[in-house]
């Protein structure tokens, strides 16, 4: 049986790309983030949106490799690999980034399927203190947490923009 396994599934779908309670979700918000404003930040020592996709892009590789069993890969916290510099210039790149963050979500959910039953989610990350079901569970959660900060980075910056035509009312 795979109940556990199809709930968060369930979850990590409806946070990415379906009608969460709270709101937009992942996809949707990206959506209508204009590109122009994808490098840019609100002070000079916060993330841009960009950024902050790379970071989920970033996790998201972490869990699909720990999924695959891959006891080697690992993410240092605050480094490159974690925050890498991303910057974007153009409608194409916005949308490459964007393409890479769905290609990251959908390997997760091809393991997924790939699990016979829900035994797996019991089992300890190799090198970890926590097992997959905290793993996933934290991959949805990251996700939410990222998706308020894109909402405030776009609120924010959709003040300073408004007048320059980037966002349309």
């Amino acid at each position: 049986m795979k109940n556990r396994t199809k709930k968060i599934v369930r979850s990590l779908s409806e946070i990415f790309e379906g009608l969460p309670w709270y709101g937009e979700s992942v996809m949707r918000k990206l959506e209508n983030v204009p590109y122009v404003i994808g490098y840019k930040t609100c002070n000079p020592e916060s993330h841009s949106v960009a950024q902050i996709v790379g970071h989920l892009i970033a996790w998201k590789i972490y869990a699909v490799e720990k999924l695959k069993s891959n006891a080697n890969f690992s993410i240092e916290i605050d480094s490159e690999d974690d925050w890498a510099h991303i910057e974007v210039h153009s409608a194409k790149e916005w949308e490459e980034l964007k393409r890479k963050l769905v290609a990251a979500q959908s390997k997760i959910y091809e393991l997924l399927d790939e699990k016979e039953d829900d035994s797996f989610l019991d089992k300890k990350v190799q090198g970890k203190d926590y097992n997959f079901e905290h793993l996933l569970n934290g991959i949805i959660q990251h996700d939410i947490y990222h998706i308020g900060q894109i909402g405030l980075i776009e609120s924010q910056l959709k003040k300073k923009e408004i007048d320059s035509g980037v966002f349309r009312i």
